[in-house]
């Protein structure tokens, strides 16, 4: 992280968004996490003294309550509670400064099962917008009410891996609307941690759990409506179909780089998908770059992985260059400081 803080600062950068697994996570105790979030900070404080950076959660920033057998051996995992004092998002708000104009939570959605009482964390700080320039950043928290343990123990209830909950995405519509009409913004940049379409190293989760659509929340016991690849379309139909301005989308968790253009002919779906299926009415892309010093990742061969550019497992760095309506994407090896890549977006 140093290097890349030390890279991105050489080249001018304006601002840096890092969108989620600073830490190893998955812990139980408030100051453990608060102790790995300060390891993490210093390796950058040199550098966001002079530049803002942006942060979002990503799944290891999760911190929760572990249920185990009798045996010592974990079982369910779920978000910590009380949510004001001691869930992952309000830890992760007590660590870092981000914007408060997100959405308040998912209280008083359909699913609430008490409509007195708060039944979910809070979004303050983990899900936000900014803009620089002509430029907005639309940061999402991709792990919200995060219970590591959903996709296969449902009892429990809690946030799956990957999924934009209700009211989350409405707030990602008013915020794309708000924006468009925006005149001094031309382009806009979404970023969640989990790619809509996995390459390598996670196509068990993300926006796709190996195609398996039945895989969503539970809340008060029960599933929500819409799966995972259902709610993965309606996000990008809000990308892609409402918008003019969104270039694409910025994502990690898998741990190496690479390019999507989504466009009508990428294949995107499991074979015999039963649902209403998306055609995008425009390109915009998909950016991975989970290559900032974890263990790679391999690729996987999945539908979409003939339409999937210059995947790497170097570590890397994506720095955009705005001038105008264009813009230029360079990648460059911390390390090395050799050129990855070489992009024009708009």
């Amino acid at each position: 992280m140093k290097k890349m803080a030390a890279l991105a600062y050489e080249k001018g950068a304006h601002f840096m968004q890092f969108t989620g697994d600073m830490i190893n996570g998955y812990l139980s105790s408030k100051e453990a996490q608060h102790l790995e979030y300060f390891n993490w900070k210093k390796s950058i404080e040199p550098f966001w003294h002079y530049m803002p950076f942006y942060i979002g959660m990503g799944n290891h920033e999760v911190l929760g309550i572990v249920f185990r057998d009798e045996n010592g051996k974990r079982g369910a995992f779920i978000d910590g509670f009380p949510y004001e004092t001691q869930s992952a998002e309000v830890v992760f708000a007590e660590a870092f400064v981000n914007p408060e104009n997100g959405p308040e939570s998912e209280d008083n959605n359909k699913y609430d099962p008490d409509l007195e009482q708060a039944d979910f964390p809070s979004y303050k700080e983990n899900v936000f917008y900014y803009t620089h320039g002509n430029v907005a950043m639309v940061v999402l928290n991709s792990n919200y009410w995060f219970a590591p343990s959903i996709s296969k123990q449902t009892a429990t209830s809690g946030g799956l891996h990957g999924y934009i909950m209700d009211n989350q995405l409405e707030w990602l519509r008013q915020t794309i609307r708000q924006l468009e009409n925006d005149r001094d913004i031309d382009h806009i940049f979404v970023t969640q941690h989990t790619p809509a379409f996995p390459n390598g190293g996670h196509s068990k989760d993300d926006m796709w759990y190996h195609g398996d659509n039945s895989k969503r929340p539970y809340v008060a016991g029960k599933p929500v409506d819409k799966g995972i690849i259902e709610r993965r379309d309606e996000y990008l139909d809000i990308l892609a179909n409402e918008s003019q301005k969104v270039v694409g989308i910025l994502t990690g968790d898998e741990h190496n780089y690479n390019w999507l253009k989504l466009t009508p002919e990428v294949p995107i779906y499991p074979d015999g998908y039963p649902h209403e299926k998306l055609r995008f009415s425009r390109p915009i892309y998909q950016i991975n770059n989970g290559a900032a010093g974890a263990p790679y990742y391999g690729q996987e061969v999945l539908p979409w992985s003939a339409f999937t550019q210059s995947f790497s497992v170097e570590n890397a760095l994506c720095l955009f260059y705005v001038s105008g309506e264009q813009i230029t994407m360079k990648v460059y090896n911390p390390d090395t400081l050799n050129l990855i890549d070489e992009v024009e977006l708009r």
